[in-house]
């Protein structure tokens, strides 16, 4: 379920809820990721997250949860969560990585080789 922030204030016409804190910003973003269940884009992250995290607080979390491989930058502004992608998408990537010699977020790939 995802998490709720708490709400401040609400009428007929606006809801204010407390923005949550750093350590809160991951949750936040892995839980939009299960419900979109497809690979997202900075711009849609930003517009999505715009009322509730600055843009810095989010690019902190983006690169926090990459480094945790709890995500994968698919490109410079696309990021997915590796549970939603397909294994042969994941296979296209880390040969990809390979060839390049990036090594940022293999080592979730060759963990999970054998699931």
């Amino acid at each position: 379920m995802p998490k709720k922030l708490k709400v401040l204030y609400e009428d007929e016409d606006v809801i204010v809820e407390m923005g949550p804190h750093d350590n809160e910003i991951p949750e936040l973003i892995m839980d939009y990721f299960k419900q979109e269940r497809k690979p997202l884009t900075w711009q849609k992250l930003r517009e999505h997250f715009s009322a509730t995290i600055g843009e810095d607080r989010l690019r902190r979390a983006l690169r926090h949860l990459v480094n945790e491989e709890r995500l994968v930058q698919l490109n410079r502004n696309t990021y997915a969560d590796p549970e939603s992608l397909d294994p042969e998408i994941l296979e296209e990537l880390e040969a990809k990585w390979r060839l390049s010699g990036r090594r940022r977020n293999v080592g979730y790939f060759s963990r999970n080789a054998s699931n």
